[in-house]
């Protein structure tokens, strides 16, 4: 895998620096893009979004051409002309400086997964969910039990039972006219979620895990996949709702 860092471009492993808290902490913050094969899907709404988590927490942001080193790093992937998951990593080095690595891999979406979640068993709440960091460990931990259990993902919960997203995704739920979106501030700012407010009539809710039974439909949202089904929140079943998943997933994955 070719990939950009510090002005070049390098075909080996990443050497990280012992010192600094990107490896001693797994400091850092990251996003996820879609590429369709003809362009960067909500390439400036995700690169708003990092540098908007960069400076709140107090790092800043390197001045350097993204949008170009992105599409450099697809052409000498020969990905140029298929469907890539490009991954920017802003590393934090020594002295807070942010070190950018750009990354691109294949990726196949899944466009008729159906997706079973599960709550997860210790609920938690803090300003950095509302952040896209490097130190994932748990939301990482949360998701790795839920595939364990048989399950896709895992449901994150913050105090007094609120459900808020799952750990990969932005979550949505449906009673068949309007669509409720959960949860408070703790959470990451969802830009596919933000794509499907333009043609889904969508407002905010408080759900609680023992309520998830007063919804017809629930949904997973992200930039890769779009917009999907969820059939199951442990033993709460959910009937698919394709057509509307579909017409979601266009605007999402189509940019």
């Amino acid at each position: 895998m070719t990939y950009y860092r510090a002005g070049e471009y390098h075909d080996d492993g990443v050497t990280q620096n012992i010192a600094a808290p990107s490896f001693r902490f797994g400091a850092g913050i990251f996003e996820t893009i879609l590429f369709n094969g003809k362009s960067l899907c909500f390439f400036n709404q995700h690169l708003d979004r990092m540098e908007s988590s960069l400076e709140k927490l107090g790092f800043i942001v390197p001045q350097i051409d993204f949008a170009e080193l992105t599409m450099e790093v697809i052409k000498r992937n020969n990905l140029s002309d298929q469907i890539a998951r490009v991954n920017i990593f802003g590393l934090i080095d020594e002295n807070d400086a942010v070190d950018p690595v750009i990354t691109a891999a294949p990726y196949t979406p899944l466009s008729e997964k159906q997706y079973r979640v599960c709550t997860v068993t210790d609920g938690v709440q803090h300003p950095l969910l509302g952040h896209k960091t490097m130190n994932y460990m748990y939301n990482w931990l949360q998701r790795r039990s839920a595939i364990k259990k048989g399950y896709d993902d895992a449901v994150l919960l913050a105090r007094d039972n609120l459900v808020t997203e799952t750990t990969t995704a932005a979550l949505l739920f449906g009673d068949g006219e309007r669509f409720c979106l959960p949860g408070g501030k703790m959470k990451l700012p969802s830009i596919a979620l933000e794509a499907a407010r333009s043609i889904l009539p969508i407002y905010d809710c408080s759900v609680r895990s023992y309520s998830l039974g007063n919804f017809r439909y629930a949904y997973v949202l992200n930039s890769l996949i779009g917009m999907r089904p969820v059939t199951a929140i442990n033993g709460t079943m959910f009937m698919p709702d394709e057509p509307n998943c579909k017409a979601v997933t266009e605007i999402i994955c189509g940019c």
